[in-house]
């Protein structure tokens, strides 16, 4: 049985439109909670909607010869940069602005997550200085799940 990767709201904040919620990691029917935090869902709905297509499709921007995560493919991209190279700078970037949360919701303080196809199918995955995970999950279920709550 293939992950499943979900958005639960926990709780609506009316003054300011934003909701309180939980992205979940749910394995053998235990939830591990990725991230919690206020936004506005309505923004992370349109950006995950939106790039849909590049989020199912598009593959790392730059070669790597490692099975890593693609947080920490993002992460080895910027410890090595070649200055010189402004195309893949650009390339990194604009990856980046349709696979990682932060792009999402504008103007919220969302730790550098991604979401997308790897050589070992469709990760979440995520990679700091203290924090390193990666999970596959079933796209297609998630999907199909943020379409229902985008009604």
């Amino acid at each position: 049985m293939m992950n499943k990767l979900s958005i639960i709201v926990l709780k609506e904040i009316l003054d300011n439109e934003s909701q309180l919620i939980s992205l979940s990691i749910k394995i053998d029917n235990i939830s591990y909670s990725l991230y919690i935090g206020e936004l506005k869902l309505s923004e992370l709905i349109d950006w995950l909607v939106e790039n849909e297509g590049v989020i199912r499709n598009e593959k790392f921007p730059v070669s790597e010869g490692n099975q890593e995560s693609l947080a920490k493919k993002v992460q080895h991209f910027y410890e090595s940069l070649d200055i010189n190279k402004d195309y893949l700078v650009d390339k990194m970037f604009d990856y980046r602005a349709s696979h990682c949360l932060r792009f999402a919701c504008r103007g919220t303080d969302i730790s550098e997550i991604y979401i997308g196809k790897s050589d070992n199918g469709y990760e979440i995955s995520k990679c700091t200085k203290y924090e390193h995970w990666q999970y596959f999950f079933d796209i297609d279920d998630f999907f199909h799940t943020l379409k229902r709550l985008e009604r």
